[in-house]
């Protein structure tokens, strides 16, 4: 500016010399509204970042009137002069330049509230993406988990068609049954045709809170009837019929493990049917095998065991009663004169005796125990556990029961008699031959004495 000043002055005074420090006095006025539109310019920008912080336009319009202001006087100044206007237009873009960034700070500054505002959505954000997470993990949990079903249920249905040791199938499938169910309170019964109730195949925790006869009782129908599930509500208890073709060929049953708040009766019901029907086939698979096996063990006539059933069943009760030191009965029981009948009334007839001795003996024992037809007209009994004087009055029933019944033969009633040889394990045989031979010679004294009569190995 002194510059300036000294540029006025020498040429005003090149001018005419005249009043010189008139014209300085005027140069220097001219020079003071030249500070006073740079000191605007310079400030528009200042104005602009301090109006906006409380609103955007107002400082926007601010600085661009300040700045019109400013050029408009800074022309009306330097009309007609010769100056340098590369620094003016320097300070114009600069003071534009920093309108801009004024602007853009106050944008991005923090205004009142901001920071909660910012905070809250950051929470928001974080329980949504909280709850996304929760649904993948359910969503992974229970894709885990049908895939834990899916393997368990492959392998019981491996197991069972299978299986040729029933009895150790039986535990490995009740292993399965707990892991897909996660409950150990379960039974599963299979059909057996000949018996009068179907057969427990495998089991879990107490299993007579799942015994057939409750839930027989609860259903208040056979097996054969039952073919949609039901459910004890009060018990937590559900069961589902195992159908194959038509045919109703098991029970599954099952106490959810559930609290009686929570137990959804139908989802459960649903679940416990869904599997008894994936295994229905396999199961009657078993019911095939286990009828199979009957057959080759029992006697077709008479519907007892077969000699080497018998033979097995002798052998394994006495390692039983040797193990945990208790007795062991055995009787044969010989049909009197039984060739004779068979010459009087024909073999038809002869075989009709043998069928309804055979019934006669096994409804005359526990079920325990166990009937097998030892050869021809002779059948044994195995009496697990009994004692001398037990197995004694069950052999005189026995005879006496055979001695009372009727054995119609057209229009004429045939009467027979049996006789009974009794032994005892350990007293009269520490082995299955020796206790066999005891039995059979007390049955031999007892023909010799008059036959119709029970001998004791004991006393002979």
């Amino acid at each position: 500016m002194t510059a300036y000043l000294k540029g006025t002055l020498r040429t005003s005074n090149e001018a005419g010399g005249q009043k010189p420090r008139l014209q300085a006095q005027r140069g220097f006025w001219m020079v003071s509204k030249d500070n006073i539109f740079v000191f605007l310019l310079s400030a528009s920008p200042l104005a602009s970042y301090f109006i906006s912080r409380f609103n955007q336009v107002a400082g926007l319009l601010a600085a661009a009137a300040i700045l019109i202001f400013s050029l408009t006087g800074f022309a009306l100044v330097v009309r007609g002069r010769n100056f340098d206007l590369v620094p003016f237009i320097i300070l114009v873009v600069w003071a534009l330049a920093a309108i801009v960034h004024s602007l853009l700070l106050n944008s991005f500054a923090s205004k009142p509230g901001s920071e909660e505002k910012k905070l809250q959505a950051s929470k928001d954000l974080a329980l949504k993406l909280q709850g996304e997470l929760k649904t993948l993990t359910a969503d992974f949990s229970a894709v885990v988990l049908d895939e834990k079903k899916a393997l368990v249920l492959y392998c019981a249905v491996k197991l069972l068609s299978e299986a040729v040791d029933l009895e150790s199938a039986g535990k490995q499938f009740a292993r399965y049954i707990k892991d897909y169910f996660e409950t150990g309170e379960f039974a599963f019964y299979i059909n057996d045709p000949n018996a009068p109730v179907p057969g427990l195949f495998a089991a879990g925790e107490k299993p007579e809170l799942l015994s057939w006869e409750k839930i027989s009782r609860s259903a208040g129908k056979g097996l054969a009837e039952l073919a949609w599930p039901f459910a004890i509500a009060d018990e937590r208890i559900v069961a589902a019929p195992v159908r194959h073709a038509g045919e109703t060929v098991g029970l599954f049953t099952l106490r959810s493990p559930q609290s009686a708040d929570v137990f959804n009766r139908d989802r459960v019901m649903a679940a416990a049917q869904k599997f008894a029907d994936e295994v229905s086939f396999a199961v009657k698979r078993i019911q095939l095998f286990r009828q199979v096996e009957w057959l080759s063990q029992v006697d077709g006539l008479t519907g007892v065991y077969r000699r080497n059933a018998l033979d097995e069943k002798i052998s394994e009760e006495i390692r039983r009663a040797d193990a945990f030191k208790t007795t062991l009965g055995f009787m044969i029981v010989d049909i009197d004169h039984f060739k004779q009948i068979n010459d009087r009334y024909g073999h038809q007839f002869g075989d009709f005796v043998l069928k309804r001795v055979g019934a006669l003996l096994r409804a005359g024992v526990y079920e325990t125990d166990f009937v097998g037809r030892y050869g021809g007209e002779e059948f044994a009994v195995v009496l697990p556990r009994a004692d001398f004087a037990g197995v004694l009055r069950k052999a005189e029933a026995i005879r006496s029961r055979i001695e009372e019944e009727n054995f119609a033969q057209g229009l004429e009633t045939v009467k027979l008699t049996v006789s009974t040889g009794i032994a005892h394990f350990p007293r009269d045989g520490a082995g299955a031959r020796e206790l066999i031979a005891s039995a059979d010679r007390a049955l031999y004294k007892a023909k010799e004495t008059g036959r119709n009569k029970v001998v004791d190995a004991g006393s002979a």
